[in-house]
């Protein structure tokens, strides 16, 4: 006969456990290796952060605190909290001379611009990376949750978002999907589906127009646009002047079911950063693609 009596629970011990590792692991230091394969080695945790894209201000904000930011890239702007810190340019155009007078512990870039290159020279510490991928995304908070000793509350983000995404499956179980072509300029570039944005669009139940086989970002003939017959037209270039009527003016366009039924959505500045941005907002991101894309679906409160 089985017995009555309940089991203890093992979650106070693994918090307990974890406790213990993130203070043994602060106290020794810790070693992370960035997108370019070299091995950073922090001996504390990092308390002065300079941050050159978006998706790491977010990020930190997200994992760790922004507090521990003293400068950001020209071009973040979220969390609100941050718009009073120092601009650095970006990048691709750094202002390195203000970088290293800041002092910063650690400096969050890019693993393409070089600036890693400038700024080691100085004796300045660089991470290189950025996430392509959602699931990069969220191995990139277990990284940062490393670097700044908040490994549970990294993994807390991460269950979180993927908690998000579930629910939104579900909610989207027998709903029809939409055709969809993403523009990214109007020559035309798209996104495909096993890029970041299209696979925050599948999850979102959209069918991406784009195949797997012609690349993660490709150039798409107009004519295959047209052949294609997309229902929705998604244009994250609207920022930089394309609209529905400039869609519906090129050759052959006007006979596409997205500009015949007023389905070519012009994507706000906001909009498109949240969309492109691999970061904390992942959950924020599949759900406005869901408003997007079903209008019609209530979509239950996310995680």
């Amino acid at each position: 006969m089985m017995s009555s009596t309940r089991r203890p629970s093992r979650r106070p011990l693994l918090l307990l456990s974890l406790v213990l590792l993130s203070s043994l692991a602060a106290a020794q230091g810790v070693t992370v290796s960035d997108d370019l394969g070299r091995e950073i080695r922090l001996d504390e945790t990092p308390k002065r952060i300079v941050s050159l894209a978006p998706s790491h201000s977010e990020s930190v904000c997200a994992v760790a605190s922004c507090d521990l930011l003293v400068a950001v890239d020209s071009n973040t702007d979220f969390p609100e909290e941050i718009a009073d810190l120092p601009r650095v340019g970006n990048a691709f155009a750094p202002d390195i001379e203000a970088i290293v007078a800041l002092e910063p512990d650690l400096v969050l870039a890019d693993e393409y611009s070089g600036v890693h290159e400038a700024l080691q020279r100085l004796g300045v510490t660089v991470y290189a990376g950025t996430p392509q991928t959602v699931e990069e995304t969220l191995a990139y908070f277990t990284t940062l949750g490393v670097i700044f000793d908040e490994s549970e509350r990294a993994a807390e983000l991460s269950a979180s978002i993927e908690a998000s995404f579930e629910a939104v499956g579900e909610a989207l179980e027998g709903v029809a999907r939409p055709r969809v072509f993403i523009e990214l300029d109007p020559t035309p570039y798209s996104a495909g589906p096993n890029s970041f944005i299209g696979t925050l669009l599948s999850r979102a139940g959209g069918d991406n127009i784009v195949t797997g086989d012609m690349g993660d970002f490709p150039q798409v003939a107009p004519e295959f646009v047209v052949a294609s017959d997309p229902e929705i037209i998604l244009l994250t270039d609207a920022p930089f002047g394309e609209s529905a009527a400039s869609v519906a003016a090129r050759p052959g366009w006007a006979s596409i079911t997205a500009v015949r039924e007023d389905q070519v959505l012009e994507l706000s500045v906001e909009q498109v950063n949240l969309l492109t941005r691999a970061g904390p907002r992942l959950a924020e991101a599949v759900e406005l693609l869901v408003t997007l894309l079903h209008p019609e679906l209530r979509l239950p409160e996310l995680p």
